[in-house]
């Protein structure tokens, strides 16, 4: 009987893992297909106090990442929608780590 449960989970886990494969490719197919993209930006308008900046930022740098298929570097723009103090060093601190992240805000 444990035999059985095992291999049923066996092939459980084998067939998740052909439909991501399969599903993987079809997305780098799909986008590979679109050669009129040049440049992508994504930009974010943050508002409030977060204690996981980083975080959050790196989350959206990821998903910047998954739909970049243009010839240049993509960027990510975030504005400021009210954010606090310590947020906005934290932001600053995070571009200046990384030249591809802008800070825009208004003084």
């Amino acid at each position: 009987m444990l035999w059985v449960i095992f291999w049923v989970l066996v092939s459980f886990f084998a067939v998740v893992g052909l439909m991501e494969t399969l599903l993987f490719l079809l997305e780098i197919i799909a986008l590979r297909r679109i050669s009129s993209i040049r440049k992508v930006s994504l930009r974010v308008e943050l508002s409030g106090n977060a204690e996981n900046t980083e975080y959050i930022l790196n989350t959206l740098l990821l998903m910047l990442n998954r739909v970049d298929i243009g010839d240049e570097e993509a960027t990510l723009e975030i504005s400021d929608g009210g954010i606090s103090d310590r947020m906005r060093a934290d932001i600053l601190e995070y571009c200046e780590k990384n030249p591809w992240v802008r800070f825009t805000y208004d003084q």
